[in-house]
Order: structure tokens, then C-alpha cells, then sequence
């Protein structure tokens, strides 16, 4: 599903309020129509899209199709009239385009639509509508990069998700698109990788209990080596103790990231990437 109704929408914003005029009648009917669509009153949207279409041959009206079917979920109905816009060129294109890249969205192909918009913003770098894009998109993907529970918990089980989610979170915030939400969202995302990469003891008791005796049974050794005048007996007790503790570290140290995975593995109803 799309992050947010404004997906659906912003896109409007590229269209010039001054587009050569058309046929009286077919434009009423497509302003009704997208005020509609901007009011999120799809059915008369639709009808009012359908109106001028039939009036008029203007790829601006399949994208308003378009754009009903995406509000709607219809992600195939969606992209069929986003391809009839597309190869009209111009702003149409262009608003087709970001539709096409929404339905990757809604598909749950939020990375495609990265790509394809990071290629968009390359070529036009300044404009806030495409920067806008982007940032939803790269939210979209990190949200669908990580393992959901069966009461729609989020969660990082794979160093994959974690470098997603980091790369999300800086891009977003290296846009500077002005909207709270996405900026929130990255800066939560930041805090979420910062925590899963802190190292943790798992199980803390057994860990620390074990690295104590290591370290006492260590300390005997060389103790009792010194004592007794014998080089060999400190430097294996030495030898020994680093080795265990070692040992220890290795299979008892985690990052947080692990630990909670493997705690939440059993509620996990999809894995993520």
C-alpha cells in the first residue's frame, strides 16, 4: 500500500495552471475532475476524467484515471492509464512517470521505484516534487525491507535490512523535502539502527557468569604458576584465559539487531529481505 494520500496527489503540483485551452467543455470537465481527485472524491473524479476523455484526447486525463485506480488499490487498472500518458512526453510523461513509480509502491516494489526516481531528481535536482517522491519512496523501502509480525511490528533480522534502513533514513534527510512526517520517520529510523547495532550479552547471565570464572580460573593459573617458579604453567594459564574469553565473546556477544530478531522470530509472519 502507498505511505500516504499524498502520493496519490502531489504530483498535480508539476501541471501549469496556463496549458494551452482546449475545447470549453472537455476542460470543465477536467478541472471538476481533478478538483474532485483532490478532495479524495473518487467516484466523481472518475466520472469527470471519463467525461473529458471521451471530449478530448489529453494524456493528462489517463493520468487522473490513473490516479483514482492508485487511490483505489487497483494497482494493473492504475499503470494501464499511466502507459497511455507516458508517451505523450511533457509534463504528462512526466506525471506519469511518478504514477508508474507509485504502483511499483503499492506492489510492494518500493525499491524499484527508487531507482527509477533517483534517476528522475539527477535531471532535475532542485525540484521539490520529485525530492518529495524520492523520500516517500525511500521510507516505503525501508518499511518493506524489514520483517513484519502478525500485529504489523516492524523489526531488523538481517545486516540487509539494517544497511536499507540506514541508507533510507540519510537520503531522506539529505533531501530536505520539509515534511515533519518523513523527517520524524528518518530520524526514528537512525535511532532504530544506532540501537540494533549496540553489542549486547545474550543470555547476559551465562555470558558474564562465564567470563568471570574464565577470567578467575585464569588468574589461578598464572598466580600459581608464578608461585611455583614455573614459566610454562603462566604463560599457558595466560594463553588459556585469553583463549576462553575469547571463546566467551564469540558465541555470547551480540548486536542488539540479532538479539531481538531471534526474540521476535516466532511472531515474524513475513521475513523481509
Amino acid at each position: 500500500m502507498l505511505r500516504s494520500w499524498q502520493d496519490v496527489i502531489v504530483k498535480w503540483r508539476l501541471v501549469p495552471n496556463d496549458l494551452p485551452g482546449d475545447a470549453p467543455e472537455a476542460r470543465q470537465h477536467a478541472d471538476a475532475a481533478r478538483s474532485a481527485l483532490l478532495d479524495g472524491r473518487l467516484d466523481t473524479a472518475h466520472d469527470e476524467f471519463r467525461t473529458a476523455a471521451r471530449l478530448r484526447d489529453d494524456p493528462l486525463d489517463q493520468v487522473g484515471l490513473g490516479d483514482v485506480a492508485l487511490a483505489r488499490g487497483r494497482w494493473r487498472r492504475a499503470e494501464e492509464h499511466y502507459r497511455r500518458a507516458l508517451t505523450a512526453g511533457g509534463v504528462a510523461g512526466l506525471l506519469a512517470r511518478l504514477g508508474i513509480t507509485q504502483v511499483l509502491v503499492g506492489e510492494g516494489r518500493a525499491a524499484g521505484a527508487v531507482t527509477d526516481l533517483e534517476h528522475l531528481v539527477a535531471d532535475r535536482p532542485s525540484d521539490p516534487t520529485l525530492r518529495y517522491y524520492l523520500a516517500s519512496a525511500w521510507y516505503s523501502a525501508a518499511e518493506q525491507c524489514r520483517a513484519r509480525t502478525e500485529d504489523d511490528t516492524l523489526v531488523i533480522t538481517s545486516e540487509q535490512q539494517l544497511l536499507v534502513c540506514e541508507q533510507a533514513a540519510e537520503r531522506i534527510l539529505s533531501l530536505h523535502v520539509g515534511d515533519d512526517e518523513l523527517d520524524r520517520g528518518a530520524e526514528q529510523l537512525l535511532r532504530e539502527v544506532a540501537l540494533g547495532r549496540r553489542w549486547t550479552w545474550s543470555p547476559e547471565g551465562i555470558a558474564v557468569s562465564l567470563a568471570v570464572l574464565t577470567v578467575a580460573l585464569g588468574l589461578v593459573t598464572v598466580v600459581a604458576g608464578g608461585l611455583m617458579g614455573d614459566p610454562v604453567l603462566v604463560v599457558v594459564g595466560a594463553l588459556a584465559g585469553a583463549g576462553l574469553v575469547f571463546a566467551i565473546v564469540f558465541r555470547f556477544r551480540r548486536q542488539a539487531w540479532r538479539r531481538r530478531a531471534r526474540e521476535m522470530a516466532a511472531r515474524i509472519t513475513k521475513p523481509g529481505v
